[in-house]
């Protein structure tokens, strides 16, 4: 079986709200190919006996029924085309803002080691790839359908005929392909909007650290929904033009074919003999062969579905708790009991034991290389140690500025305003905009501002939180020299009766605002005094 039963179950659970939709499209999907697999052999034979016969007026009559017919149901898949769209737009839509709810819940450590261009895939190519189930249940529904009606037609007509005209089966099958629609090309417009919604998606994905810790998982939801509207806005206005000029070519062809049967019957009548049933059971045949085919062809489909589908489950499943493998305490300390922890294979600590207290002002220090980014995230709770036990505050009550830092899309104002919402204080942002002299910054990306301003805009929005644990990793990178001594300043006026840990290079210089000194020497060996 292409596709197993486990997938199946998942495929239902995410059609699921769609199912009253998706049941229509189905249903006049169903009624399509049933209509046309029987109207379109049976008018044949009619209008060529009708010739056969000379009862011209019967003739005329029909050839305007079987037109107008055609043409409504041309006009039918124009429609069943669009509404197919619409629900692979709201499936795409509904499964990254899904998926992008588990990135935040996923590892840090892996999400370290696969790197933002894999899960700009995850959360975007895939779920498009995977949208594209909607194509293969209708591809499935019409290729069933036509089968079953063609045969039924075909031995309507004659039983007999019908197994002759097997032995050229594979010519009608060529001469059916040379039927098929020309699409214009309308994608300039899809791939632009979709290079700018992986911009967008990238700074979601940046903002990882900043999400959790801030709490901002729905206003990165909502940040995802509304930046890839405009890619599927444009995708839905591809496909409908695209589908238009598929229809009315379709309808012109239809035309076209009509017209020549009606030209040759009025030579037929004159005194040929009617091949009307003939021509019906090739017709036939033809739509049945075409179906047949592209039964064979859904069967790599659904495997890659299957596969998807299994990617995704996976995906989901990788979600854990922000806190699972740590205890969480009401203290404001942090403990560290004999705790080991490898970084792509390379030894951090060993075998540590350490307590930071409330109000404790720890510098950390070490050379390039040696660990203190990753001590950093394991005190912070975004790595997890290999062996030993670590106990801290709720992530809820830590706040920190860690490398890399990325924020949602939009401006450090937008930011600084989701984290108000979350409870944040409006009296104290506008301090430390004020203090340090980020106002100019407010309107612009974070991406666009120097890295002096980006460092001061990370300090401030750290500082913005109410916490026990405070953590900065290099916050006088690309400061000038003048303003250092205030901005430090700044950070412990803001941090007092909490913990507050700071990684410097250049800390000996500042040593006389810590009370404890923890010294990171590699190969796992680290001091604190």
């Amino acid at each position: 079986m292409p596709i197993s039963k486990s997938n199946l179950k998942t495929a239902g659970q995410l059609l699921a709200p769609q199912k009253s939709r998706l049941a229509l499209l189905l249903v006049l999907t169903a009624i399509q190919a049933v209509f046309f697999t029987v109207v379109d052999p049976l008018a044949l034979k009619w209008l060529i006996d009708a010739i056969n016969e000379g009862n011209q007026s019967f003739f005329m009559w029909l050839a305007i029924i079987v037109t107008s017919v055609a043409t409504g149901g041309r006009l039918l898949i124009y429609w069943t085309t669009l509404t197919r769209q619409k629900i692979k737009n709201t499936l795409q839509e509904q499964l990254s803002v899904d998926l992008a709810n588990s990135y935040y819940q996923h590892d840090c450590q892996e999400i370290t080691h696969h790197g933002r261009g894999y899960y700009i895939s995850r959360l975007y190519d895939e779920p498009k790839k995977l949208s594209e189930m909607i194509d293969t249940l209708v591809a499935f529904t019409t290729c069933i359908f036509i089968c079953i009606s063609g045969i039924s037609v075909a031995i309507w007509i004659s039983w007999e005929i019908t197994l002759a005209l097997a032995i050229i089966l594979p010519c009608l099958y060529l001469l059916a392909n040379r039927f098929s629609g020309k699409i214009s090309d309308s994608t300039k417009q899809l791939q632009e909007s979709e290079a700018q919604f992986k911009s967008i998606l990238a700074t979601v994905v940046d903002s990882y650290k900043h999400v959790r810790l801030f709490s901002l998982n729905k206003t990165a939801q909502s940040t995802i929904k509304s930046g890839l509207q405009a890619s599927l806005d444009a995708q839905y206005k591809n496909t409908r033009y695209s589908a238009l000029y598929q229809s009315i070519s379709a309808v012109f062809l239809s035309y076209t074919e009509l017209a020549v049967i009606i030209v040759a019957g009025f030579q037929v009548i004159l005194g040929v003999i009617t091949i009307g049933s003939l021509f019906a059971l090739t017709r036939a045949f033809s739509l049945i062969i075409n179906a047949v085919e592209q039964l064979s062809a859904l069967v790599p489909r659904l495997a890659t579905l299957d596969a998807l589908l299994d990617r995704y489950s996976e995906f989901k499943s990788l979600a854990t708790d922000a806190d699972a493998h740590t205890e969480l305490t009401d203290s404001d300390t942090i403990s560290f009991n004999n705790v080991d922890f490898d970084f792509q294979a390379k030894p951090i600590l060993k075998s540590t034991t350490l307590t930071v207290d409330k109000c404790d002002r720890v510098l950390i220090s070490g050379p390039n290389g040696a660990g203190k980014s990753t001590l950093a995230h394991l005190l912070t709770g975004f790595y997890t140690p290999n062996q030993g036990e670590i106990s801290k505050p709720a992530m809820s009550h830590i706040s920190a500025s860690l490398y890399p830092f990325g924020l949602l899309p939009g401006t450090l104002g937008d930011n600084i305003d989701r984290i108000i919402a979350q409870g944040g204080d409006r009296q104290k942002a506008d301090e430390l905009i004020a203090k340090l002299g980020i106002l100019e910054c407010l309107d612009k990306p974070f991406e666009r501002l120097s890295e002096g301003q980006k460092k001061k805009c990370q300090i401030a929005i750290c500082l913005l939180k109410t916490a026990s644990v405070y953590l900065l990793d290099e916050p006088l990178a690309n400061i000038d020299d003048a303003s250092k001594s205030d901005i430090l300043q700044i950070i412990n006026d803001y941090t007092q009766n909490a913990a507050l840990l700071m990684i410097m290079h250049e800390g000996n210089r500042f040593s006389h605002m810590f009370n404890r000194f923890l010294n990171i020497e590699g190969q796992g060996n680290v001091k604190l005094v």
